[in-house]
């Protein structure tokens, strides 16, 4: 007895490769995604922890303080004499220092 069902002709089993491979693209595609935005996730939270630093300044007082950009700039008076501050407000990261002369 024969069968009734006919053979796949050779353009649908190149198709059906075609969609397999590309199923398996997508889900290689999907993973990376997911690893990707689990390891994403860690570098985010270690950005947020809050710094906290001590900045040398015996006798010294605020006189003001601004942000401008991602740098904070800080206006000292007491101690040494009066001088400016340079801050990395990302870090907290000394980034200078200018002193002022009252001196002509």
């Amino acid at each position: 007895m024969t069968s009734n069902v006919p053979a796949t002709p050779a353009s649908y089993r190149g198709l059906l490769a075609l969609v397999i491979i590309l199923g398996a693209l997508i889900m290689i595609a999907v993973g990376a995604l997911i690893a990707g935005a689990m390891l994403g996730a860690g570098r985010r939270a270690e950005a947020s922890v809050p710094y906290e630093m001590a900045l040398p300044a015996p006798g010294a007082r605020i006189e003001s303080a601004e942000i401008q950009g991602n740098r904070i700039l800080m206006r000292l008076s007491g101690g040494t004499g009066d001088e400016l501050v340079i801050l990395d407000a990302a870090s907290g990261r000394l980034i200078g220092r200018i002193r002022l002369n009252g001196a002509p």
